[in-house]
């Protein structure tokens, strides 16, 4: 059914809108919102007005509430070593006692990466980030006070939760394109119907991380082939991976259906209609769910040169 309407969608040539400057995403051509539907800022509000209540937007925002509910629906997860809520976990936790050698400890309300400290090995009761810095158990515990106490959960919040997971492992078949850290997708769903999906890859600037606002790489991926078809670093066009060489035009993304399988399913669990899901290919697990956003940006928009309007349309959304 969803492979239907995409090839609908794609032979539907695209309807030409004359919209305003400031309707379009940041950093879209003005020249590319005459071609496509594109969806803007205050269009995309409210959608998420429409098909979001507050409450799954709350759930979605709160990586613990959110990671509970959809193991709850049976979609697969990245693991669980310790959620610590306050400082009586805290004083009761012993790292070199309860950490394995390989781990990511995340703000349960943090964004856009802020608060993520991942360990890549351990060497008796001192832990190397992927930089080589060392890691003490003092170290970890002061980073947990922190996270706990609020410091990255980016709104008012005057406490939040660390959430401790294995260090996920990225699949070969993926890996081989980045010179470090651990590639992710986007998928935007609408419902259960994933609407658009990217690619992002970190590079040596953006240490590792596949954070676009940190000079990572987004790579715009057809929904129908799996494949990557156009890629863009600090908004240039680029063909291959600015420090592997690797070719990304073409390139294949591994488990491509069961990628999108995982995305239509997330909406729902969490309760929201409209949602940004984050997946990580793992070597042994394959694809796994690491979050799900409740206020996808746009940007992926430029990075695949379509309009998400169209596309939503093309799925039922009649904009009334």
């Amino acid at each position: 059914m969803f492979m239907e309407m995409m090839k609908r969608f794609e032979r539907k040539q695209a309807i030409a809108i004359d919209a305003p400057e400031d309707f379009l995403p940041p950093h879209v051509p003005k020249e590319l919102g005459k071609f496509e539907e594109i969806l803007g800022i205050n269009m995309r509000n409210a959608i998420i007005a429409k098909y979001n209540p507050r409450i799954a937007i709350e759930r979605a925002r709160d990586k613990v509430a959110a990671k509970v509910a959809l193991e709850a629906e049976g979609i697969a997860c990245t693991g669980t070593i310790a959620v610590i809520d306050d400082y009586q976990s805290m004083m009761a936790f012993k790292p070199e006692r309860d950490m394995p050698d390989s781990w990511a400890i995340k703000p349960a309300r943090g964004s856009q990466g802020d608060g993520i400290l991942l360990a890549l090995r351990r060497e008796g009761n001192t832990w190397y980030k992927g930089s080589g810095t060392p890691m003490t158990p003092d170290d970890v515990i002061n980073h947990i006070n922190k996270i706990i106490d609020g410091g990255f959960s980016g709104d008012s919040a005057s406490e939040d939760a660390a959430l401790i997971e294995p260090l996920i492992r990225a699949d070969p078949a993926i890996a081989h394109l980045v010179p470090e850290g651990l590639p992710d997708l986007r998928v935007i769903c609408l419902h259960t119907t994933p609407l658009m999906a990217m690619l992002r890859l970190p590079t040596l600037e953006s240490d590792g991380k596949a954070n676009l606002h940190q000079r990572a790489i987004g790579a715009g991926v057809s929904l129908e082939t799996g494949r990557i078809t156009r890629a863009l670093v600090k908004g240039e066009e680029i063909t291959h991976h600015p420090d592997t060489g690797k070719n990304l035009i073409g390139f294949k993304v591994p488990h491509w259906e069961r990628v999108l399988e995982l995305a239509g399913k997330c909406g729902p669990a969490i309760g929201l209609g409209y949602s940004g899901s984050d997946i990580v290919l793992d070597v042994n697990d394959g694809p796994l769910i690491i979050e799900v956003n409740a206020h996808p940006g746009i940007e992926i928009q430029n990075i695949n040169q379509e309009g998400l309007k169209a596309r939503m349309q093309a799925a039922g959304e009649d904009f009334r």
